[in-house]
């Protein structure tokens, strides 16, 4: 195997470094890597020949990374920060350059050459915008039809589909390229980026990212309800507990007790739309809910379409991390056809639960959009819900002045409820739950 003088010519802090880079560029990407891995990734580097890029690579990965769908972000973020110098070649005036047409032929590393064309044409050095509008116009620039053209005749020996698929290859370094510059255009925290995408608007690997950080976040939030739920100075001094305590250092209040605090821990029920573009967003708030069962001891979990059924047993048989199909798969979520009824749910759900269970410790939060499908949106039902519980919240991941339009009932559901909250992302999902309980 070629040696690879990219790694041998770093020392041994070089490479620390640029392994400490790597790891909180997966964190950005919603990847969990603990410092520990972090450490660890840093001593395998010691302990492999680092003139085999493979066997580098390798053990990178097989310390850092834990599931195979960040494999692909993992190798445009070891590529960035470990350029294989082996397909550079250096200009004239002494910067470096990417023969794309020998790439693709050849089949050499494309890593490099997808750092080069979104370098190049991505439009990066102005207004940073969506990754879809950077993609594009790098993919635009590059002429790939022209590329793959060229390659075709500089090795007509490789067959037409397999050159296709080091195109299709190239576009996806190019992309994962394009997320990692828009992730470390700034100094922000870990899992900002991830944070920050909404959910109605989100691709499939950014669901996958959202997935990824929901429950780093969510044990998080449940140290930080725990500390608060501890805190001991909130209701003043208990002086009768304080002068019982002082008997025994002679009448001196050396040890000052407080009253303990109560705060309340309602019986929680969620119960969320999981038809169309809001499943995903039901289903992580389902994860985070589910996630903070040490805070929330009392909980059980609903979803629906046209119908009600109940999860909280299978949230638990899958550890609380489910996709939305599995959901419509093991449930009877649909009566009619198919087409979210929320008045009829809020009826079924009053008539099946509402009548017995809910009392006035019961807390019932309810996500979804509000469009009724211009169906009865039985707000009355509602109403009999909330005088039942101690309050009922609603979370929409709609924009707020996308409320009350076409078939949003929206605005008839919210004078019934303690609080509505538009809830696009994860970062205000986790401020919302934070802040009701």
């Amino acid at each position: 195997m070629p040696r690879n003088p990219t790694e041998e010519s770093l020392t041994g802090e070089a490479i620390a470094e640029r392994v400490t880079q790597l790891g909180h560029s997966l964190q950005a990407r919603g990847v969990e890597v603990t410092l520990a891995e972090i450490i660890d990734a840093a001593q395998a580097a010691t302990l492999v020949d680092l003139g085999s890029r493979s066997e580098f690579r390798g053990a990178l990965r097989a310390t850092l990374v834990k599931n195979a769908r960040h494999h692909a972000l993992f190798d445009a973020a070891f590529d960035r920060l470990f350029p294989l110098s082996g397909a550079i070649a250096h200009t004239g005036e002494g910067t470096a350059a990417v023969d794309a047409v020998s790439v693709v032929a050849f089949d050499a590393d494309p890593a490099a050459l997808a750092a080069q064309l979104v370098a190049e044409h991505g439009g990066f050095d102005g207004e940073l915008r969506g990754e879809r509008h950077h993609l594009q116009r790098a993919l635009r620039a590059a002429d790939l039809a022209r590329i793959m053209s060229d390659a075709r005749k500089a090795n007509p020996d490789v067959p037409t589909a397999e050159l296709r698929e080091r195109i299709e290859h190239l576009k996806r370094l190019m992309a994962a390229e394009v997320r990692y510059r828009l992730g470390s255009s700034d100094q922000r925290l870990p899992d900002t980026a991830v944070q920050d995408i909404e959910f109605l608007s989100a691709t499939r690997h950014q669901l996958d990212e959202i997935r990824d950080a929901v429950r780093p976040l969510a044990r998080r939030l449940a140290a930080r309800l725990a500390r608060r739920r501890r805190a001991r100075h909130g209701r003043g001094v208990d002086f009768r507990r304080t002068i019982r305590r002082s008997l025994a250092s002679g009448g001196t209040p050396i040890d000052v007790a407080y009253h303990r605090n109560r705060p309340h821990r309602p019986d929680l029920f969620v119960l969320c739309d999981i038809s169309g573009s809001v499943a995903h967003f039901s289903v992580f708030t389902l994860t985070l809910m589910s996630a903070l069962s040490a805070e929330i001891p009392r909980c059980r979990s609903f979803v629906f379409v046209d119908a009600v059924d109940e999860v909280t047993d299978l949230l638990a048989a899958t550890d609380h991390g489910i996709e939305p199909w599995q959901l419509m798969r093991n449930t009877d979520v649909i009566a009619g056809d198919g087409h979210s009824d929320y008045g009829a749910v809020l009826g079924q759900f009053w008539d099946e639960i509402g009548h017995s269970d809910l009392g006035p410790n019961s807390t019932l939060m309810i996500t979804g959009d509000a469009r009724t499908n211009y169906l009865d949106h039985r707000a009355d039902v509602l109403e009999e819900i909330s005088s039942r519980c101690r309050a009922v919240y609603w979370l929409n991941p709609e924009p707020r002045r996308e409320w009350d339009t076409h078939d949003s009932e929206m605005d008839a559901y919210a004078r019934h409820c303690a609080g509505t909250f538009e809830v696009r992302t994860v970062r205000q999902l986790v401020a919302c739950v934070e802040s009701l309980l």
